[in-house]
């Protein structure tokens, strides 16, 4: 278990295997520094996945991990990393598992992906044959579009106009004491499914996938990170849950938080493991089988 761990923890600080290695010392090499310069996604706009029972499942998060929830989930605060002044959104949603929305795709799990640019985007992916589900559409928030990775993952592609949600969520209304930490879902092929993300999105990555980063809601000079990764369908990771998706949620005192958990009949997976530098992890058994990682990142990182 422990070895589980700290790959994980590995994935989530981005290291190389040369993890002693500090960042002023990483030599960037030109290819990938113009990867960079063209990512057509900046970050991670939405997770969705389906349930038995969203209601229920907007209570346990709120009552166990504090999201605030509405009628459509959480939506999470961050500052973009272009702009720390800036504020960008997340949005947190459980789907009834009788959905169409995900149609095509017979996934549990789908993402919305920021992107800068969804027109000159949309004309990539159809110069990449790319399958493309919908057209664009415009809203007061932005724009949307929906595709087909090659893994048939249903996927949401939206360009934000972020200042509209300034007016919609009033202090106290969105999540900002806790966030999303990691998304990891499994695949067939993960370095199939990653190459075929840095080819048509634009997202750059490494062995474990890609980590983006953000500033808190809270305090503008701290980042925060959250972590990308597709896993081998025969991940024994994500056990004793049969999901095909674990979600890491980043959270405050954590050693508080799970007495609070065990209090309420919670089922804790295994004791908190300290990492140094790099915080502490704890693993969870949400309301319907789900494996769910806890992670109290540190100021310092």
């Amino acid at each position: 278990m422990k070895n589980l761990i700290l790959s994980i923890l590995i994935i989530l600080i981005g290291c190389s295997d040369h993890s002693e290695t500090q960042p002023s010392e990483i030599e960037i090499k030109p290819e990938k520094m113009e990867q960079e310069e063209m990512a057509k996604v900046t970050g991670i706009g939405g997770i969705f996945f389906k349930c038995e029972d969203p209601e229920k499942m907007k209570r346990w998060f709120h009552k166990n991990l504090g999201l605030v929830v509405n009628e459509y989930g959480s939506i999470y605060e961050f500052r973009t990393k272009e702009n720390p002044n800036n504020f960008g959104y997340l949005q947190w949603s459980p789907f009834s598992d009788k959905t169409t929305y995900f149609e095509p795709s017979e996934k549990e799990l789908m993402i919305n992906y920021r992107v800068n640019d969804l027109e000159r985007l949309l004309t990539e992916l159809k110069k990449n044959g790319v399958k493309i589900l919908d057209t664009i559409k415009s809203y007061e928030y932005g724009k949307f579009l929906h595709i087909l990775d090659p893994e048939n993952n249903k996927i949401e592609l939206w360009e934000p106009i972020d200042a509209s949600f300034e007016a919609l969520y009033h202090e106290g209304q969105s999540t900002i004491e806790s966030g999303i930490g990691g998304v990891f879902f499994k695949a067939k092929d993960p370095q199939a499914i990653k190459d075929w993300y840095n080819k048509n999105l634009g997202i750059v990555s490494d062995d474990h996938g890609c980590l983006f980063e953000f500033y808190n809601p809270v305090n503008k000079t701290h980042k925060n990170y959250m972590q990308w990764s597709p896993f081998s369908d025969e991940t024994t990771y994500f056990a004793p849950s049969t999901k095909e998706f674990m979600i890491n949620y980043r959270v405050k005192n954590i050693e508080q938080l799970v007495e609070a958990l065990k209090e309420s009949g919670v089922t804790v997976v295994d004791s908190i493991e300290t990492f140094g530098e790099y915080g502490k992890f704890v693993h969870v058994m949400g309301p319907e089988n789900q494996k769910i990682e806890l992670w109290e990142q540190p100021e310092s990182l």
